[in-house]
């Protein structure tokens, strides 16, 4: 299940954001989840936004298989029907066989969404990871550069529970594809 927003930018372009799951399903995740304040306490117009922000999130990781669009094509594809299916499936998911979007992506999706409205930026995660200590007066900041990254803060997901539901749909970054032409 996929949700899509219409906004308007100040040049007047409309533009149309797809999320996974949606407002319901989410709200109806974060009225049995224990310390949800962050969703609740949220206005209702930016609940959808952060929605869009944290499929972002999920999109740009490397995931197992094809699109589902992709997948229909069969065994051998040209790549102008492959770019024309990509380019038809808006989201990474579903994939492959699958119809619909799982809900453990639906689930991640609604926990990183919780987390940027508690206000949790991944970019400034991954840059204070190295902070060994700070100062105040006099300014200063320690890093230690040779800290082990945490895998999902180096990912760019920007809470853990989400990154536990992503992981099992990641491709294995150590293997390699070898095909013969």
């Amino acid at each position: 299940m996929s949700e899509t927003i219409t906004g308007h930018g100040t040049d007047g372009v409309t533009f149309h954001a797809t999320y996974y799951g949606s407002v319901a399903e989410a709200h109806a995740y974060f009225q049995l989840r224990l310390h949800e304040s962050a969703w609740s306490e949220a206005a209702p117009e930016d609940r959808p936004k952060a929605l869009w922000a944290a499929t972002l999130i999920i999109d740009t990781l490397n995931f197992k298989g094809d699109k589902h669009s992709v997948w229909l094509l069969g065994d051998r594809p040209t790549s102008a029907q492959v770019r024309a299916a990509n380019e038809s499936q808006v989201l990474e998911f579903p994939r492959g066989a699958d119809t619909e979007v799982p809900r453990d992506i639906r689930v991640a999706c609604f926990e990183i969404a919780h987390s940027l409205l508690d206000g949790k930026d991944p970019e400034q995660e991954l840059e204070a990871l190295g902070i060994t200590s700070s100062g105040y007066s006099s300014v200063r900041t320690t890093y230690n550069r040779s800290q082990v990254p945490i895998e999902h803060i180096i990912n760019g997901v920007p809470n853990p529970a989400a990154w536990r539901l992503l992981r099992p749909f990641l491709r294995d970054g150590e293997a390699i594809k070898l095909s013969r032409v």
